[in-house]
C-alpha cells in the first residue's frame, strides 16, 4: 500500500490505464455514431485525437512530474488543451444546432446564428484562458478599451447596423437559404446568408446580387416560395370583347389543367378584373413547386392557350391591336384543303358527296406534345395529317409508350370510329401539326353515298388494329 499511496504513482497508473481505455472508447463511439450522424462522429474523433493527448501530457507534467502550475511549459500545454477543447465544443454546438428536427430533415440552425454562438464561445473561452492561465488583467484591459470602443463603434456603425439587422431577420425566421425572395425589383433564390448581407441568384440572367441586411430590414420584401410554400404565378390575359367570357374561362381551365408544372393544390384561380373597348381582361393565378417551375408553367399556359384559341375560334387581344381589327394566322384555302383531303384513297375528290364532306372537315393546328385524343375518350373523329406528324401512344397522355407514327398525308382511324366507342390509345402531336378532323357521322354519310369506298376504310382500320394488337402483346 505504501507504493500506491504516492499520488505520483496513482496518477501514473491512472494515466497508463485510463488513456488507452478512453481512446478506444472514443474510437468505438465514433464508429457507432458515424452511420447516424457524421457531425457526432467528428466530435468523437476530435476528442480522441486532439483533446486527449494534451490532457494526458498535462497530467504527466503536473501530476506525475510535479511541475508547477504556473510554469511556462505547463501553461503552454494548458493553452493547447484549452484551444483543442474549444474547437471540439464548437463542432459539438454546430452539430447540435444543425441536427434535423421532427424527422423531416430540416436544419434548425442558420449561418448567422451559428456564427454568433461560435464567437461568444471563443470570446468566453479566450477570456478564461488569458485570465486564469496567463494572469492577464481583463478589468484593466476593458477600462483601457472603453474610450477606444466608442470611437470604434462610431466607425463601424454601418457594420453593426447590418449585424443587428441580420439578427432581426434571423429571429423572425422569414426565409432561409434556398428560398426565393423579391426586394427592390429583384427576384432570386437565396444562395448565401451572412452577418452583412443576403446573396441571391436571379433566374433570368443568373447573376449573383448582394442585398445588405440593413436594406431588407428597412424596406418591404416578399418571400416568393419556401420549402413549405408553393410559388404563385399571376398572368393577365385579355380576350377580344366579342369572345364570350364563359367560353374564354373554359378554355383557360382546359389549358391550365393540361400543364404538368401547375399544382392541383392550391387550386388555380381565374377572375374577370376589367372590361374595356379592347376586350375582357382575366387575372389568372397558378401555383408551382418553385420559382423555376412557375416560369415554366406560365410559358406552357400561354403557349397552349394560343393553339387552343386558333382551334376554338377565340380571339386574344392586347394593346397592339387597340385600334385595329384582329388578324388571324393565315388559314389554308378551301382549294388547298380539297387537295389534301382528295389526295387520300379514302376520299377521292371525284366521289359523290365530296363537297359536303369537305364542308364538314375541320382544320386544326396542335402544338408539339398536345394531346388530340386521350385513351378512354370517345373515338368519334377520323384524323388526316395535313402537315407534321402524330404519335400513337399507349396510355392516357403524351408520356405513354409510342406504338405507331402517322405521317403527313396519312389518316388515323380505328374500329371504335364506327360506334364512337372509347379509344384504346392516345394521339399526340409529334411536332407542330395541322390536321383535318372528320366526325364519324360525316364519314359514314359519305360512305353511304360511295359504298365501294367502304373497303378502303376497312383496310385502313385493319392496319391500325393490327398495329395496336401487336403493341399490346407482351414482349418475349
Amino acid at each position: 500500500m505504501g507504493v500506491f499511496s504516492d499520488p505520483a504513482v496513482a496518477w501514473t497508473l491512472g494515466l497508463a490505464v485510463g488513456f488507452p481505455i478512453a481512446s478506444v472508447s472514443l474510437v468505438e463511439l465514433e464508429r457507432a455514431t458515424g452511420k447516424r450522424s457524421a457531425d457526432a462522429a467528428k466530435v468523437c474523433r476530435l476528442l480522441q485525437r486532439t483533446v486527449l493527448p494534451p490532457l494526458a501530457l498535462f497530467v504527466l507534467l503536473h501530476k506525475v512530474g510535479n511541475r508547477p502550475i504556473d510554469g511556462t511549459l505547463v501553461k503552454v500545454v494548458l493553452s493547447v488543451l484549452s484551444i483543442t477543447a474549444i474547437n471540439a465544443a464548437l463542432v459539438a454546438v454546430n452539430a447540435a444546432m444543425r441536427a434535423p428536427r421532427d424527422g423531416r430533415g430540416e436544419r434548425r440552425g442558420t449561418g448567422i446564428l451559428l456564427d454568433l454562438v461560435r464567437i461568444f464561445l471563443v470570446l468566453v473561452a479566450s477570456a478564461v484562458v488569458a485570465s486564469n492561465i496567463w494572469g492577464v488583467d481583463l478589468g484593466g484591459m476593458l477600462t483601457a478599451l472603453g474610450v477606444g470602443s466608442v470611437v470604434l463603434g462610431l466607425a463601424l456603425q454601418d457594420t453593426v447596423s447590418g449585424l443587428f439587422a441580420g439578427m432581426s431577420l434571423l429571429s423572425g425566421r422569414h426565409f432561409k437559404e434556398g428560398d426565393w425572395i423579391e426586394s427592390g425589383g429583384l427576384e432570386g433564390r437565396i444562395v448565401h446568408m451572412n452577418w452583412r448581407a443576403v446573396t441571391i441568384e436571379t433566374l433570368d440572367d443568373e447573376k449573383l446580387v448582394v442585398i445588405p441586411n440593413s436594406t431588407l430590414a428597412s424596406e418591404p420584401f416578399a418571400v416568393l416560395t419556401t420549402s413549405s410554400r408553393s410559388f404563385g404565378s399571376n398572368m393577365e390575359i385579355r380576350f377580344a370583347f366579342g369572345t364570350p367570357p364563359a367560353r374564354a374561362m373554359r378554355a383557360l381551365e382546359r389549358v391550365i389543367e393540361s400543364v404538368d408544372a401547375v399544382l392541383p393544390d392550391p387550386p388555380y384561380d381565374i377572375d374577370i378584373i376589367a372590361t374595356d373597348d379592347v376586350g375582357v381582361l382575366f387575372d389568372v393565378c397558378v401555383h408551382s413547386t418553385s420559382r423555376a417551375q412557375g416560369e415554366e408553367a406560365v410559358t406552357e399556359v400561354i403557349r397552349k392557350l394560343w393553339y387552343l384559341c386558333q382551334r376554338e375560334g377565340l380571339v386574344l387581344a392586347g394593346g397592339a391591336n387597340v385600334y385595329s381589327s384582329h388578324t388571324a394566322p393565315p388559314q389554308p384555302t378551301r382549294e388547298e384543303l380539297a387537295r389534301v383531303l382528295g389526295a387520300t384513297e379514302l376520299f377521292p375528290g371525284t366521289a359523290a358527296g365530296f363537297d359536303t364532306l369537305l364542308d364538314a372537315a375541320r382544320h386544326e393546328v396542335y402544338d408539339e406534345g398536345e394531346v388530340l385524343l386521350a385513351a378512354g375518350d370517345a373515338f368519334d373523329r377520323l384524323f388526316l395529317v395535313a402537315d407534321g406528324a402524330l404519335r400513337v401512344v399507349l396510355g392516357a397522355g403524351a408520356a405513354g409508350r409510342p406504338v405507331q407514327e402517322v405521317e403527313k398525308g396519312s389518316t388515323f382511324v380505328a374500329r371504335a370510329l364506327l360506334s364512337s366507342g372509347p379509344s384504346r390509345v392516345s394521339l399526340v402531336a409529334d411536332v407542330e401539326t395541322s390536321v383535318l378532323s372528320l366526325r364519324s357521322a360525316a364519314v359514314l354519310a359519305f360512305l353511304d353515298e360511295n359504298p365501294h369506298l367502304a373497303r378502303q376504310l376497312e383496310q385502313a382500320i385493319d392496319i391500325t388494329e393490327f398495329g395496336l394488337q401487336s403493341a399490346h402483346q407482351p414482349l418475349r
